[in-house]
């Protein structure tokens, strides 16, 4: 099973996607986190940086390569693996079982970021594209009915990695478009 945890910067991908792979082990799944921004890194997955807003210049083509690798490296079915596939640019893989868009109001995301000490510009940024949805719409594209959006606004990261469970044995669903957060950009 291949969960994607995507969403914009600050919404809590990588804390509840550490939860969930912790809940995983809990409940005897064999599952491996895999954080997507730190394989970027430590395999050079970009072409430099941009200077005017410090973003990596991510190869998303060599990305996705790199994650198919690790997941056809790992195919067993003998023993039956859970992949937690987390980052801001993981719905671009196309192979995937569940598409989680972790959401928060924008007005909330930027008191997060802020804590990041993230540039002005670079927070107004991530705010506009979560209002806009761009994850959202992104993973919709290439998943269309297995995306799900959890707005993580007002819940805990707990709260949320128990959605997800919820999510993945088809107890609850939140299809795309359930969160909206544009008036936020006005």
């Amino acid at each position: 099973m291949i969960i994607l945890i995507t969403g914009t910067p600050g919404t809590g991908k990588s804390t509840v996607s550490k939860i969930l792979n912790d809940k995983l082990h809990l409940e005897n799944f064999q599952s491996t986190l895999v954080p997507v921004n730190d394989l970027i890194y430590e395999k050079h997955l970009y072409h430099g940086v941009d200077e005017e807003k410090g973003y990596k210049i991510v190869d998303i083509e060599d990305m996705c390569l790199e994650i198919d690798h690790l997941l056809e490296d790992s195919k067993d079915p003998m023993n039956p693996m859970v992949w937690i596939i987390e980052g801001h640019l993981s719905h671009y893989l196309q192979d995937a079982d569940f598409v989680i868009v972790l959401r928060a109001n924008p007005h909330v995301l930027r008191q997060r970021l802020k804590t990041r000490n993230w540039k002005d510009s670079k927070i107004k940024e991530n705010a506009e594209a979560e209002a806009l949805a761009v994850c959202t719409c992104e993973a919709y594209q290439i998943h269309g009915e297995r995306v799900n959006e959890i707005d993580t606004t007002d819940i805990s990261p707990e709260e949320t990695a128990e959605l997800v469970i919820d999510v993945i044995n088809d107890k609850k669903h939140f299809p795309a478009g359930s969160v909206d957060f544009l008036q936020d950009l006005l």
